[in-house]
This record gives C-alpha cells, sequence and structure tokens, in this order.
C-alpha cells in the first residue's frame, strides 16, 4: 500500500488513492473528467486538486444546459 506523501500522483498512485481502476483513471483523464496535467506521455495528478473534484468544489466539462 502506497503511503501517499506527495502532493503530486502517477496514474497507479491516483487510481490507489481514490480506488478506481487505473483503466477508468486513464479514461477520466482523456476526457477531461478528472483534474489532471499530461507531462510527456505521463499523467499527473495534484492530491488537492483530487481532493477538491471528490469534495465537488471542482467542476470539468460540464454540458453547456439548454434554457
Amino acid at each position: 500500500m502506497l503511503s501517499f506523501q506527495s502532493e503530486v500522483f502517477t496514474l497507479q498512485e491516483c487510481s490507489e488513492y481514490l480506488k478506481i481502476a487505473e483503466s477508468t483513471i486513464y479514461l477520466l483523464a482523456r476526457k477531461g473528467k478528472i483534474p489532471c496535467k499530461k507531462v510527456g506521455k505521463n499523467w499527473r495528478f495534484s492530491k488537492d486538486a483530487l481532493d477538491k473534484w471528490l469534495a465537488g468544489d471542482i467542476i470539468l466539462n460540464t454540458p453547456a444546459i439548454d434554457s
């Protein structure tokens, strides 16, 4: 088990932290549905941004609502 002492996670660490399959994290990242940055070929995830996203404080790629 990882200790999560770092403020920046790899995809694998993010998967373990959120208890979500790596393939799901990868799809969410590619679709812009989870806060992350791509560095070269690798995804990086901020622990702080993930915590805010889980709390609902960060909303990404929300579709426009027709009025």
